[in-house]
């Protein structure tokens, strides 16, 4: 419930704020998305586009029964997305595409040995950006969501569940993505 209300207020803002944007919002720019890791962006105001280059890493120790022993398992995605924005201008909605290079290490199911596997996806996504949060010159916010697939590789063959990258699907879900532009 808080977390709905927290969202529809930014949501607010942004509409509130998409008619503001300067026109001189070109440059590049940092930002972290809840789901959607640190990134570092390039706004082109001449194309009207954004090109975004976002790292992901997850990891968890797992208690493993047959070595006794913890073990980690982690992932690693490294993500270039395009997006264009529907207007004449940088901001309001936008759609893309975007590459994913991901490594995962953990261990296999029902085997007793580890692997490590890197895997290439790619996807489409669509969004939003709003600049001028909180009427701060510089600070913006974005949601997007992102679908895809992986190209080669196998699929589910980890005995963790959790691990986003071992489906044959990418789902790219950009929650909330607050950023600065230089």
């Amino acid at each position: 419930m808080i977390a709905k209300s927290i969202l529809l207020i930014f949501l607010s803002i942004g509409i509130l704020n998409a008619s503001e944007l300067h026109e001189d919002k070109q440059g590049f720019a940092i930002s972290y998305g809840l789901l959607g890791g640190l990134g570092v962006s390039y706004f082109d105001k001449a194309h009207n586009s954004e090109i975004l280059l976002s790292f992901m890493s997850f990891s968890d120790d797992i208690y493993d029964k047959s070595y006794e022993e913890n073990k980690e398992e982690s992932e690693l995605h490294l993500s270039l997305y395009y997006r264009k924005f529907f207007k004449e201008r940088v901001g309001g909605f936008y759609y893309g595409g975007f590459v994913r290079l991901t490594q995962l290490d953990g261990k296999l199911k029902n085997e007793h040995k580890r692997a490590t596997q890197v895997k290439f996806g790619v996807g489409g996504e669509v969004g939003y950006t709003s600049f001028n949060l909180l009427h701060y010159p510089g600070l913006y916010w974005g949601s997007g969501l992102g679908v895809g697939m992986y190209l080669g590789g196998k699929h589910e063959i980890f005995e963790n569940d959790d691990m986003l990258g071992d489906m044959q699907g990418v789902l790219h879900l950009d929650l909330i993505r607050i950023g600065y532009v230089f």
